[in-house]
């Protein structure tokens, strides 16, 4: 009879944890989240899902949940900065992401117990991170999770910065196509008017 007792005493304890523990949030509901942060805090335009970006994130989000919560800033990264993920070019071209496309972007992983909603929210909102949020020269992102961590990855527009648009090899090849025909075009009106 006690044994019954403790084995419901610790069941119940067991279901009141569980319910008081805070909501956990997917890609889904964190891209949600990020938009409204924006739009109505920020008075930024939305971001639009970069599935590049986010093919990459889920990547990294796997190699990270190996990886101990307290290095989680250890793998966030700034324009420019090398990343140190295993196999970082191979998962690239899985991704079909053309490495010269990678450069102004940035990586911001978070490691969260159980993705709790408020704590990852506020990982983002109320920290370092928010810095690249507010920057209205990243308009994209891609997002990834995998057990405890998050990742976020921002990505800016293909045409005014497409060092840092995660594109595809056939994307970078059109905007250079493009570039080419626009100056043959000038120099052909150039020709034409000074004749």
């Amino acid at each position: 009879m006690a044994f019954l007792k403790l084995k419901l005493s610790l069941s119940l304890f067991l279901l009141v944890l569980h319910g008081v523990q805070g909501k956990s949030i997917d890609e889904e509901g964190l891209f949600k989240s990020l938009n409204k942060y924006r739009e109505e805090t920020l008075k930024l335009p939305k971001f639009t899902l970069n599935d590049h970006a986010a093919c990459l994130a889920n990547h990294i989000a796997c190699q990270l949940k190996e990886e101990d919560c307290g290095k989680a800033t250890d793998y966030s990264s700034t324009p420019n900065h090398k990343h140190n993920f295993t196999d970082f070019n191979k998962i690239l071209k899985k991704c079909d992401i053309n490495n010269k496309t990678i450069d102004d972007g940035v990586y911001l992983p978070v490691c969260v117990n159980n993705l709790d909603k408020a704590q990852v929210e506020s990982n983002y909102t109320n920290s370092k991170y928010a810095t690249y949020l507010k920057n209205s020269n990243y308009t994209g992102v891609g997002i990834g999770a995998e057990d405890d961590w998050m990742v976020v990855i921002l990505s800016t527009n293909k045409t005014d910065h497409p060092t840092g648009s995660f594109s595809g090899a056939a994307s970078l090849i059109a905007s250079i196509s493009m570039g080419n025909y626009m100056v043959a075009l000038f120099f052909g009106l150039l020709v034409v008017s000074v004749s």
